[in-house]
């Protein structure tokens, strides 16, 4: 579905990021693998390269306000196109109820999840429209629509993100480039693990009977998703497939909530 297609992914880890990574090469696309992290950008295109694949990476900092316009240009004079962006770097929030968190320090969640993918956008738009066509997917979080206590940062950052989502598709679509998101939930990894074990315990049961009941109370397919099932809704919105689908933010979650257009 890609074949001959250049994607830069941001934000590459163990969970969703190697997996998007790992889906876009399966179909054929050469992939930018960027992150903070040196060792895991060289494993994933490690594995990318055992795939048969072809993929490029490079040390990124999403926080860094100066970054974008020199990364996108290394991608572009390394495989000389670019036309798929995927958005998936994240910050976790501060917990903290907004009656006593600090407005300031909100700077550094929404430099990486709001701000930081605007930069990286801004960056790949002039190469994409050179070309006349390209698709901007924009990982983001249930939280935008749906939020918990202790989450209005993040809330509020993602929800920025789902509002630049809509209106650049509305301001870069005579240019034939596509914009969209997807609302995603948890998913089966480490991260889950992690914060699961804490809370059965703290409730007195097994990490297995908490991740049970979770699934079975929140979910309507009765299962948490992977990370490779997300993935796949990513590979569908860059592909052609999705040629009419844009500004639009696509619910990815195995139904763990249901909420109209936004």
């Amino acid at each position: 579905m890609l074949a001959g297609k250049v994607a830069i992914v941001s934000g590459v880890g163990t969970g969703l990021g190697r997996s998007i990574a790992l889906a876009l090469a399966r179909e054929g696309a050469s992939v930018a693998l960027a992150a903070r992290t040196e060792s895991m950008l060289e494993s994933v295109a490690s594995e990318v390269e055992q795939m048969g694949g072809e993929a490029w990476w490079q040390r990124f900092d999403i926080s860094d306000p100066d970054a974008a316009p020199s990364f996108v240009e290394s991608v572009n004079d390394h495989f000389g196109r670019i036309d798929v962006l995927v958005n998936n770097g994240h910050h976790k929030g501060d917990f903290l109820p907004l009656a006593l968190t600090d407005v300031n320090s909100w700077s550094d969640i929404f430099a990486v999840n709001t701000y930081g993918p605007m930069r990286l956008i801004q960056a790949v738009l002039p190469f994409m429209r050179r070309m006349g066509s390209g698709s901007v997917v924009n990982v983001n979080s249930g939280a935008a629509v749906n939020s918990n206590p202790g989450l209005g940062a993040y809330s509020a950052s993602k929800s920025g993100l789902a509002s630049l989502t809509r209106t650049l598709a509305l301001e870069v679509g005579v240019d034939n480039i596509r914009v969209n998101g997807l609302y995603v939930s948890s998913m089966v990894g480490d991260n889950v693990h992690s914060w699961g074990a804490e809370v059965a315990e703290a409730q007195g049961i097994t990490f297995d009977e908490w991740f049970d009941k979770k699934q079975r109370e929140e979910f309507a397919l009765q299962r948490m998703p992977t990370p490779d099932e997300i993935a796949d809704v990513v590979l569908f919105l860059a592909s052609d497939l999705a040629r009419s689908v844009t500004g639009q933010n696509i619910s990815a979650n195995n139904g763990q909530w249901v909420v109209g257009p936004q």
